[in-house]
């Protein structure tokens, strides 16, 4: 890929702001108390898929781009799976009598 240098530089500082937000989600995940430490694993799994595609952009390393972009949306889809299963397990859907009335009657 021919990648101006301009943009490379942008994207290691994607890479290494993403490594700040790597070593919180994995302090907080390794404080995480039986649980609740699957949420703070994914989100730091996807801080360091993250930064894996940032780096192996600024580098114009198309394989690397190619296994990391698959694992960042499996890692999203899961946590995607995992919010909306937390959701309807609290049973904070909106119901059809809940809310606004059409037309704005009372």
């Amino acid at each position: 890929m021919d990648i101006p240098d301009w943009i490379r530089w942008i994207f290691f500082a994607f890479a290494a702001v993403q490594l700040l937000y790597v070593y919180r989600a994995a302090s907080l995940a390794r404080r995480a108390g039986p649980g609740h430490r699957t949420g703070p694993w994914l989100e730091a799994a996807d801080h360091a898929t993250g930064v894996v595609l940032s780096a192996g952009l600024a580098l114009g390393e198309l394989p690397v781009l190619m296994v990391a972009a698959p694992v960042l949306m499996v890692i999203l889809s899961w946590q995607g799976i995992r919010s909306l299963l937390a959701r309807r397990a609290a049973g904070t859907n909106p119901t059809a009598t809940a809310g606004a009335t059409p037309g704005g009657e009372a």
